[in-house]
């Protein structure tokens, strides 16, 4: 929070030397004084590989509301490797051993992997 804080003054202080300071500026201050909150990224891989293609997903936004809602069909992440790449940090593997499907059709959904990132 306070890095945010710190480029807002920074970017304010510029742009007070060409115009004076709107009431949007004086929100984004105050979106950057918000503490962050948790989100949780459900991804579906195709293998317990972090590189592995995903299958499917889910996002749980604390700021949303909270009926059921289906996931685009846009994944967010070609990977669970490049969401951590962009800062989401990995909760918990998939425990292999929960993934013995043989002659079962419902194993569809993959190999789940949790992840978290403060917002």
């Amino acid at each position: 929070m306070k890095e945010a804080v710190e480029r807002w003054i920074d970017t304010q202080k510029k742009k007070l030397q060409k115009e004076p300071v709107t009431s949007e500026d004086l929100d984004m201050l105050r979106n950057c004084l918000q503490e962050p909150r948790q989100h949780v990224l459900y991804l579906y891989s195709k293998s317990t590989n972090v590189r592995s293609p995903i299958a499917s997903w889910s996002h749980c936004d604390p700021t949303k509301p909270q009926e059921p809602t289906l996931p685009s069909q846009e994944l967010p992440y070609a990977s669970v490797m490049e969401a951590m790449a962009d800062g989401w940090r990995v909760v918990q593997f998939p425990i292999s051993k929960l993934y013995k499907y043989e002659g079962v059709d419902n194993d569809y959904l993959g190999f789940e992997f949790v992840l978290e990132k403060w917002i």
